[in-house]
């Protein structure tokens, strides 16, 4: 099991962490909650629902809070604000059970009121509240949100029911005050009870998980060692290419013997011992090691198979072109971006060289196959592509920043020009898919360096983005251009004011306060569906 002093250990933790959790349910089990059924009327101006039955149902729920439940339905399709619709409706109305404006301040809904809200013609739903039982923005939102989905079908019966629902049981949840003792503080000792057991437990099998991918990929390197050794010997160190893996093969040579020390040093734990506050992390030190020694022996296999063109060249090949292939996507999803947002930028020239270079790929492997292109004229060709694909991309998304002339236009480039200057280390998925085709390949063992390539310390770096060398010549690392598509489509769609009202939900724009006429401040807000 471990030993005595691992088990004690455990069971301290885990017993702790239970009894921490356990503090909410026997403080929050108090006798108190639902009990208040409230008064209904429905004002259906729409003639979408059926009145009696639900009021019945609404009369049926329970709230923490006694309260006045209204419905109201609002005819016509050219509805801009359901806010003002409300409101004009409740001053023009004075037949409704309860007056819906507060009569000791007429900037407000009455206490005690909720409406329920739905433009079935314009689409829009909104909720509102009386100041003694508000709920925030956020919570509003969720009010509309429970809706949307009946009422984009038509069920305005069970869309004003699940509106209803959803308010009871947010309506009056303690979280201040005295209340605060009942469940806010309780809960966040559960909280931290829970956080600490799964933490607890999921670092010790985590680290007995680590240790076993980490010993997965130690076997195989041992087991191929020998083999990794022989292929090195038959890798050309007179061309770049060579050189740069032959750079990383000394560094694997080396850590190789170092990992094998501090591997044996690791020995065997058992039992409670994974759960040893240092054990994470230090098995995740030795697993990601291991790995790269994995995938660094991967990448000496596949240079010397496609330097000296031996059986299995073709997969190798394969997986080469893979961030090519992945970047020339991206490109192409640029071109579409910038379509999209009416730049006054013409796409098509950059869209024919995308599919010249795709039929150049092609190409290239038949030249390989026939003996007409050498593989390291190969791969220097891909370097080509890489930069020529990287220039074509930061200038067409810069033409077509540029070209923005609307009122948005300076923030626009300046959100622009800030996500150049993150995505410097952008990594490759190891996936592409365009012009109906696809393709995985594994960017850990590619010949060419990008920022998932194992030993990159092995070689040194410059600036961090493009020219590597070392004694044995020059090659470059090239990162990922999606983080310069995904920077211009964000920058290049931005509007302000996304954020006013603060109670956006999905489906649609929200407002809180959205009142155009008279200082009205009532608490609410709508969305569309």
């Amino acid at each position: 099991m471990g030993g005595i002093r691992a088990v004690l250990a455990f069971a301290f933790n885990v017993t702790m962490s239970l009894a921490l959790i356990a503090v909410f349910p026997i403080v929050a089990l108090w006798p108190f909650g639902k009990t208040h059924h409230p008064t209904v009327e429905i004002h259906d101006e729409a003639d979408v629902l059926q009145t009696e039955p639900l009021a019945d149902e609404l009369q049926r729920l329970t709230f923490r809070r006694k309260v006045h439940v209204a419905v109201l339905t609002v005819r016509g399709s050219d509805i801009v604000n359901l806010n003002d619709e409300v409101l004009k409706y409740a001053r023009k109305h004075s037949d409704t059970d309860v007056p819906w404006i507060s009569q000791s301040n007429s900037n407000y809904w009455s206490d005690g009121l909720v409406i329920f809200a739905v433009a079935p013609d314009g689409r829009k739903v909104g909720c509102y509240f009386g100041e003694d039982i508000t709920i925030p923005l956020r919570q509003q939102a969720a009010v509309q949100n429970a809706a949307k989905d009946q009422y984009r079908i038509g069920d305005w019966y069970g869309g004003t029911v699940s509106m209803a629902k959803k308010t009871a049981d947010l309506m009056g949840r303690p979280g201040s005050g005295d209340v605060g003792t009942t469940y806010a503080m309780p809960g966040v000792v559960a909280i931290a009870g829970l956080a600490w057991l799964c933490c607890y437990l999921y670092r010790g099998l985590a680290a007995r998980r680590r240790a076993r991918e980490a010993l997965r990929h130690y076997s195989q390197v041992t087991h191929d060692y020998d083999t990794t050794e022989l292929h090195a010997s038959t890798i050309p160190e007179d061309e770049p290419h060579g050189a740069q893996v032959m750079a990383r093969y000394r560094w694997f040579r080396g850590e190789y013997a170092k990992f094998t020390r501090e591997w044996q040093d690791f020995g065997d734990p058992v039992g409670a011992q994974w759960f040893n506050l240092k054990m994470l992390g230090r098995v995740s030190d030795l697993k990601k090691r291991s790995a790269a020694l994995d995938s660094l022996d991967d990448v000496i296999a596949n240079t010397a198979t496609l330097l000296t063109m031996s059986s299995g060249w073709e997969g190798v090949w394969v997986n080469e072109q893979g961030p090519v292939m992945e970047d020339l996507q991206s490109l192409n999803r640029l071109c579409e971006q910038v379509d999209d947002s009416q730049a006054t930028v013409d796409t098509e020239e950059t869209r024919a060289w995308v599919r010249s270079q795709r039929q150049r790929l092609n190409a290239m492997t038949s030249e390989l196959e026939a003996g007409e292109l050498k593989p390291s004229t190969a791969l220097d060709e891909l370097d080509g592509i890489a930069d020529e694909t990287e220039t074509r991309a930061r200038r067409l998304a810069r033409r077509a920043i540029d070209s923005d002339t609307s009122r948005y236009a300076d923030e626009r480039r300046r959100r622009f020009n800030d996500s150049l200057s993150s995505s410097n280390n952008a990594s490759y998925s190891g996936y592409w898919l365009f012009s109906g085709t696809h393709g995985y390949y594994d960017p850990h063992s590619t010949i060419r360096l990008n920022p998932d390539s194992p030993a990159l310390s092995a070689v040194s770096s410059g600036d961090g983005g493009g020219s590597l060398s070392d004694d044995s010549g020059s090659f470059s690392s090239f990162t990922s251009i999606s983080d310069l598509v995904v920077g211009y489509s964000s920058a290049s769609s931005y509007v302000p004011g996304s954020s006013s009202g603060g109670g956006s939900s999905s489906g649609g724009s929200s407002s809180s306060g959205g009142y155009s006429g008279g200082g009205f401040s009532g608490s609410g807000s709508s969305s569309s569906f």
